[in-house]
Parts: structure tokens; C-alpha cells; sequence
């Protein structure tokens, strides 16, 4: 083939970033349903947080949707998207982990960071992994010297 349009590896590995995708758009989903028809409100210390965290949910599960469509689009810029989102969710995470835990940090970072690691850095980085760079194509490199 001289243009091979995937962007992973192979099936499975469109599997598994729909699946990874999935999942944290339904995690995300519930932010955004209680906040919008809820009324979900944070603990009044923490009200300076509020709009920062609020918009950081609903960009992390309007990207995260955007993703989704890029997939199925066939589009490179999903790994772009992918990173930045992560790198959100990173952001928005420590954040409601402050909020959550105050003063109880120390007793639960280390569960917080292992989950984190397992349920978003290796997954990003195993699809960062399976992205799918085609072979050089030898009519481009017609004329060209192989010294």
C-alpha cells in the first residue's frame, strides 16, 4: 500500500483506546450530569476552586469526546488531544485529591498515585506506544543515496 491510513498498531489496539476512551467519558459524564442537574457544590472552604474545577471537568469530557470521534476519524490529532486530556486529568485529579483529603495527604497519596498510574499513565503511554508510523515509502526515496 502506498498510503495506509491507521493510526495504531492494529485491532486491538483500537480496542483498547475505545475502552480506556469509554470509561473515562462515563466517569466523566457523572461529573457533568451532577453538576448540571444536581447542582453539585463543593465544600464551602474550597469554593475559590469551584469555577477552576467545573471548567476543568467539562473541557476533560468535551476532549474526551472529541477523541472518541478523532478514532473512528482516522485522525493523528487524537494523540495530541489524548495527552493534553491526560495531562488535564492529571491536573484535575490532584486537585480534588487536595480538596477530598486536606489534611489526610499523607495517608492517602500513595494509593492516589498508584491508581493514577494504573488507570491513566499506562494507558496513555500504551497508546502513545501502538500509534502507528507507516514505513518510509521507497517512491519518495527514488533518487536519493543510501550512504
Amino acid at each position: 500500500m502506498l498510503h495506509d491510513e491507521r493510526i495504531l498498531k492494529n485491532k486491538f489496539a483500537y480496542f483498547f483506546t475505545i475502552v480506556f476512551l469509554l470509561g473515562w467519558i462515563i466517569y466523566y459524564s457523572v461529573f457533568a450530569i451532577n453538576i448540571l442537574l444536581k447542582g453539585y457544590r463543593l465544600a464551602e472552604k474550597y469554593v475559590k476552586f469551584r469555577s477552576f474545577a467545573y471548567f476543568l471537568n467539562f473541557i476533560i469530557f468535551i476532549l474526551l469526546i472529541v477523541i472518541f470521534i478523532h478514532i473512528f476519524k482516522e485522525s493523528k490529532k487524537m494523540f495530541t488531544y489524548l495527552n493534553v486530556t491526560s495531562f488535564l486529568i492529571v491536573i484535575l485529579g490532584f486537585l480534588s485529591f487536595y480538596m477530598n483529603y486536606g489534611e489526610l495527604w499523607k495517608t492517602y497519596i500513595n494509593s492516589f498515585l498508584i491508581t493514577l498510574f494504573i488507570f491513566l499513565i499506562v494507558p496513555t503511554l500504551l497508546i502513545n506506544y501502538f500509534k502507528h508510523t507507516p514505513a518510509k515509502n521507497e517512491m519518495e526515496d527514488i533518487g536519493k543515496h543510501n550512504d
